[in-house]
């Protein structure tokens, strides 16, 4: 199968769009299917720093199945620095590679994203499928896009994926239509008992609480949440916080004394697979605004157990006292005692970090995979509609490409519980 994935952001700006793109079209390929990803490259040059808040880009090498589509520009969104393509050049290339490619299918990622997704919609010739990956309840966003037109653009997708219950509610609530459920997958080596194996001896002397935090040192992260709680912690129990992402200098703005913390930045995957491996719990105190939360089945791939915010992405994830702890969002002192807790209790965490090994089987690539081309096969077979008045309607976007029932929008109830005051 000839298939073509297409994202809206940067390739040298990695995040977990990118990431899940990656390693979608490495399993594909492992597969016997011909890919290319349609996606911007930016350099690493001080042009592509100015234009991203001084941000640079990774230096990647592109792979040969990236069709490059120029560069991006990097504005806030979601508590986050997100990056787009400008439009004429990478809608340009777009159109050409979708033309030239002869593509049985188009996977388009965040399909309401500006430009290039967007686009894809209204221009591709092959049966177009498309992922939603953003979990939103920001009003003023999802209804421009609505009056824009989102809704007869997103209508023109013969199969719409989402990948947790949080990412479907965004979609259901503010475009109408109908979600498969196919989460982020993850890279898992071997059986539950090889993962657990591959996890170094813990210290019997040393007997520290071994907690790890990945990702970037943004409010809607919850970094500040977590060192007030390792704050309270260290002086009731021995416990050491790895951070993965974040600089010291971003740790001494909330902590004057940074005993038992390690800031280590940006790290090689190899030296974050290691560290997980390590620790005896990831901490995922994030504010809201996640959809999913990759980290947490890498966590899973390690034989790691979680503690994370009890917020709608994580809740898809997490099995509360199974694999993983749920917590109240923003609320560090109960981020405090859950910790003292597990510290007292480690065979708590080692029973969790058996079950988190068990749970990352469900995400593995090729099951995921799997998934996702069954959603390719189930879309190039929909064809075409039997009329040419249905036809006319679906070319326009105001039926269905599926051929489905229209399902318009339903106002249902917001999936996150309110913060503590």
């Amino acid at each position: 199968m000839r298939i073509a994935l297409v994202s809206p952001y940067s390739w040298t700006y990695p995040g977990g769009v990118n990431r899940h793109v990656e390693a979608l079209a490495e399993e594909h390929l492992r597969a016997g299917h011909e890919v290319r990803v349609l996606a911007p490259f930016d350099p690493p040059d001080r042009h592509a720093a100015r234009m991203h808040r001084g941000h640079r880009p990774e230096q990647r090498a592109a792979p040969d199945y990236l069709r490059p589509l120029g560069r991006t520009w990097g504005f806030g969104a979601n508590g986050a620095v997100s990056n787009l393509a400008p439009p004429a050049h990478a809608i340009s290339q777009l159109r050409r590679e979708l033309a030239d490619g002869r593509f049985d299918v188009v996977h388009v990622h965040e399909p309401v994203v500006p430009v290039i997704g967007w686009d894809v919609l209204a221009s591709s010739p092959a049966p177009l499928v498309g992922t939603f990956h953003c979990y939103s309840e920001n009003e003023v966003s999802n209804n421009i896009a609505v009056f824009l037109g989102a809704r007869r653009r997103l209508n023109h997708l013969k199969a719409r994926i989402a990948v947790s219950e949080a990412a479907a509610w965004t979609g259901r609530r503010y475009y109408g239509g109908s979600y498969r459920v196919i989460p982020n997958g993850v890279e898992v080596h071997g059986s539950p008992a090889e993962i657990l194996a591959a996890r170094p001896a813990r210290d019997a002397v040393e007997g520290a609480l071994r907690l790890l935090f990945i990702g970037q040192a943004v409010e809607r992260k919850g970094l500040p949440i977590l060192l007030r709680a390792f704050e309270a912690l260290r002086t009731q129990v021995p416990a050491r916080l790895t951070l993965i992402g974040p600089t010291p200098e971003d740790v001494a703005q909330v902590l004057e004394d940074a005993q038992g913390v390690t800031a280590l930045g940006r790290v090689p995957d190899a030296v974050k697979l290691d560290e997980l491996r390590r620790a005896d719990a990831l901490c995922a105190p994030s504010l809201g605004g996640e959809s999913f939360g990759m980290v947490l089945t890498e966590a899973f791939a390690a034989g790691t157990p979680v503690v994370a915010s009890d917020i709608a992405g994580y809740r898809d994830v997490v099995r509360d006292k199974t694999d993983g702890l749920l917590v109240a969002r923003g609320d560090a002192t109960a981020l405090a005692e859950t910790l003292r807790d597990l510290a007292l209790r480690p065979d708590r965490h080692v029973a969790m970090g058996r079950q988190a090994a068990l749970s990352a089987q469900r995400y593995a690539w090729p099951t995921i995979a799997g998934e996702i081309l069954d959603s390719y096969e189930r879309a190039i077979e929909v064809g075409e509609a039997l009329t040419a008045p249905r036809r006319l309607a679906v070319r326009v976007g105001a039926l269905p490409a599926d051929l489905e029932p229209r399902r318009p929008p339903v106002r249902v109830a917001s999936l996150e519980p309110s913060p503590p005051g």
